[in-house]
């Protein structure tokens, strides 16, 4: 039942058929009750569903990352909403129910700031994950004290290695260490730059998918 709050010019608390009232941070309002779904189960729910479950797995695994690469843009949204709405979008592929992650698509960051040049992977080395770069300090507000980031995907057991300190971009260069166990597995390799401020960063990028020794 709902109830008037100071008079029939007052506030509705509580549904009157198909309308609803309340009050929210001392505004009252009012809103129609959403329709009933006959079935809430459709295949392309499930499609939808499977698709948000596919990217919150990731991006909870690496949400240190996440709060960084997606802390500017529209403050409407949470960072990890951003990056939730731009990877269902952008970063999965298959036909239901065969999804999976586009790693070629994925980000994990989104901003401003100049991308490494010439990025690449090297997992040649037993228990090490190298990346290296160009230094094109200078470039779209680029700095040499830039901070790498690098992440590292074992799109095999569905684990992530992340590091989010350790090397500048004048560095040109930086290491992680990968479990022995992910030794022939397939890792997808990602470099970002942070700056020094923290108040810009770069596009993610993909730097392929490469074979643990």
């Amino acid at each position: 039942m709902a109830k008037l709050k100071s008079g029939i010019l007052g506030g509705i608390s509580g549904t009157v058929g198909n309308v609803v009232g309340g009050r929210w941070r001392g505004i009252d309002y009012i809103r129609s009750k959403p329709a009933s779904v006959k079935n809430p189960n459709t295949e392309a729910q499930r499609k939808q569903r499977m698709r948000f479950r596919l990217i919150i797995q990731l991006l909870r695994k690496i949400s240190p990352l996440v709060t960084i690469g997606f802390r500017n843009g529209n403050h409407t949204m949470t960072g990890m909403n951003r990056a939730m709405s731009v990877n269902i979008r952008e970063a999965i592929t298959g036909t239901y129910p065969d999804l999976e992650i586009n790693w070629e698509n994925f980000v994990f960051s989104r901003g401003n700031l100049a991308a490494g040049g010439s990025p690449s992977a090297d997992l040649s080395v037993e228990g090490t994950a190298a990346v290296t770069w160009q230094n094109n300090q200078g470039a779209h507000n680029s700095s040499d004290s830039d901070g790498a980031i690098v992440l590292f995907c074992n799109t095999d057991r569905d684990e992530v290695i992340y590091k989010l300190h350790g090397a500048s971009r004048a560095d040109e260069q930086i290491e992680a260490d990968i479990p022995a166990e992910w030794s022939g597995d397939s890792i997808a390799c990602y470099l970002a730059f942070r700056s020094e401020t923290d108040d810009d960063v770069s596009d993610s990028q993909f730097l392929g998918i490469e074979t643990a020794v």
